[in-house]
């Protein structure tokens, strides 16, 4: 089973696509990666995971193009 994400905007600097303000993906990687998304000192920031390097949003919105991506991700089913 595989489940669908419309990305709606795409930074090409950064590889980074948003899905909206909240949901960001990391798409230079072989497989698309969620960045976490945190609050910090009033702002919002990704977090890329296992690491404690964040970006900001306002970085991210400098280069943003309306482009549509679709990804089609592998739902990973439970071992049991």
């Amino acid at each position: 089973m595989n489940y669908i994400i419309t990305i709606r905007y795409f930074n090409p600097i950064l590889n980074i696509g948003l899905q909206d303000v909240r949901n960001a993906w990391y798409l230079a990687a072989q497989t698309p990666i969620q960045l976490t998304t945190i609050i910090y000192q009033g702002a919002v920031y990704f977090r890329f995971p296992g690491t404690g390097k964040r970006i900001s949003y306002k970085k991210i919105k400098r280069g943003l193009i309306k482009k549509q991506i679709i990804l089609q991700l592998p739902m990973e089913l439970l071992p049991f």
